[in-house]
């Protein structure tokens, strides 16, 4: 069924009515909930107040907040008038926000005046004047000069305006812009319609097998299509409550975890450190269902029902997914079938031709959950003629139409969650007055799946210490995308192949030797 979400949250919310629907610790202990209730009628506030700093059906909403109580009311408040939910990244520096508010021609800006040593305020006004599209900045927390409270905003448009503009809300209208990493320098911006994220998020909610008794564990932060998709979406589409952990630390984590009885996993990330904790066997944890990792036996327990999949921001997170009743080889060594409507095509990446049945080649998707396209990039570029969108990842179908993932074939390293492009953190070391070039590549990690590797060459007569370089890329990147490991060589050690190609398959390899 395609709807829009506010009529996603309203059903969610005629079903749920006095079940707790969200809650919210900001380390280990829930401060506040929400009924479906109260969050339906606290989405409907925030239309309000939006409707009152000017916005309306296509207005792009940025929101700049860590996994607050209000990150869910503000988004579907946005979503319900129909319009543009821009999520951005609280891990962000200040040109990589001034580059996402620049490119999605963010209007209104909502935001926390700062988070975990990020000053926000501070970052926007040294930014504003190259934003010719924002007109209007609201602060969700503390007082700045110059700049609207949240809590200030008029709240006076009547249920009648308010409905109204909800009628006007299609499934077929743009409701989100995410960013995330690909191949190219600066972060992609991937656009979906409503239909497009209410679909995937019930599909997602019927295969992992979610219901009213479930609870999402919210670590992964709402900014990720991961989190609000895979998690938030379909958390509520099964009827299952959210857990939102703002700060997240083993420790606490773990606490939390026994305290609220949370029994959804999705996103592994945290997974590691969880297990690594000296608490971890004292605790009693009921998480058994979410997404299949290797580490799911550890942590969810012998009996879990987790399952195979996948997907990525630019189809809504799931493409294919196993189901929590398939038979155990089919949810943990395969990535499930093919969701409703979603075609899957295996392309020999060289000649375009489909390969033998069982054989790897490039995975190829359409379907319903399939983004409306990348923002200002042409479709020719990003889809084939058919209409297929080229994932860059290799993989194979079984004869029993499973999808198997074996490699990424685009230069993307995927830590902790998260997609880095190598060739970002590349252009940032080559910023540096040492470096003549940078090769980054991904190396594997057992519990962050890949690390930030980079190999570096210095300019002749030049100087740079391993920590210069890594203290360098810390004041230009986020975190997450600093390299954990940094290797100085010469340029005769760079390998090549006889086109002059760097061969990025044999440094990875060297750098896991070295490690």
């Amino acid at each position: 069924m395609s709807e829009t979400l506010g009529a996603f949250l309203d059903s969610a919310a005629a079903r749920g009515a006095g079940r707790e629907a969200l809650a919210h610790a900001p380390r280990d202990a829930v401060t506040a909930r929400l009924t479906w209730t109260e969050l339906r009628e606290a989405s409907r506030l925030a239309a309000r107040r939006l409707v009152a700093a000017g916005a309306g059906k296509g207005t792009r909403v940025g929101l700049l907040c860590s996994n607050r109580l209000e990150w869910l009311p503000l988004a579907f408040g946005a979503l319900r008038i129909g319009a543009v939910l821009v999520p951005l990244s609280t891990l962000w520096k200040r040109d990589e926000i001034a580059y996402a508010l620049r490119h999605a021609q963010v209007e209104i800006l909502l935001m926390l005046a700062g988070f975990r040593g990020h000053d926000y305020v501070a970052a926007l006004a040294e930014i504003s004047r190259d934003l010719p599209a924002l007109r209007r900045v609201v602060l969700l927390d503390g007082d700045a000069a110059g700049i609207d409270r949240w809590s200030a905003l008029s709240a006076d448009t009547s249920d009648a305006t308010l409905d109204a503009l909800e009628r006007a809300v299609t499934s077929a209208d743009i409701a989100t812009i995410f960013f995330t990493s690909g191949t190219t320098a600066q972060a992609k911006a991937v656009v979906h319609a409503h239909g497009a994220l209410t679909t995937s998020a019930r599909r997602i909610a019927d295969c992992v097998g979610i219901g009213p008794d479930d609870s999402w564990w919210g670590h992964m932060p709402l900014f990720w299509s991961g989190g609000f998709i895979l998690g938030a979406l379909a958390t509520m589409a099964g009827g299952g409550r959210i857990v939102l952990q703002e700060i997240v630390e083993a420790g606490s984590a773990l606490i939390l975890l026994e305290r609220e009885r949370m029994t959804v996993m999705a996103g592994w990330h945290q997974a590691g450190p969880l297990l690594e904790h000296p608490d971890f066997g004292r605790r009693r944890l009921q998480l058994r269902k979410g997404s299949w990792h290797p580490l799911a036996p550890r942590l969810l327990g012998r009996d879990h029902s987790a399952v195979g999949m996948y997907g990525m921001s630019e189809t809504a997170t799931c493409v294919s997914c196993a189901r929590f009743d398939d038979p155990e080889p089919i949810r943990t060594t395969t990535a499930g079938r093919p969701l409703a409507g979603m075609e899957i095509r295996i392309l020999d990446p060289e000649t375009r031709r489909p390969v033998a049945a069982g054989e790897p080649g490039e995975i190829l998707v359409k379907g319903p959950t399939l983004m409306q396209g990348y923002l200002g990039v042409p479709r020719a570029e990003t889809f084939d003629a058919d209409g297929f969108y080229r994932t860059g990842d290799q993989g194979w179908i079984d004869a029993d139409g499973c999808l198997h993932f074996g490699i990424r074939l685009k230069d993307v390293i995927k830590t902790a969650g998260v997609n880095v492009a190598a060739v970002e953190v590349e252009e940032a070391l080559a910023l540096h007055p040492a470096v003549r070039a940078a090769h980054v590549v991904g190396v594997s990690h057992p519990t962050r799946g890949e690390n930030v590797a980079a190999f570096v060459v210095l300019a002749p007569g030049a100087t740079a210490s391993v920590d210069d370089l890594t203290a360098f890329c810390r004041e230009r990147l986020a975190a997450y995308k600093v390299p954990r490991h940094l290797f100085v060589i010469a340029e005769s050690d760079v390998p090549r192949t006889a086109s002059g190609r760097v061969e990025k398959a044999t440094l990875r390899r060297r750098a896991e030797a070295h490690l």
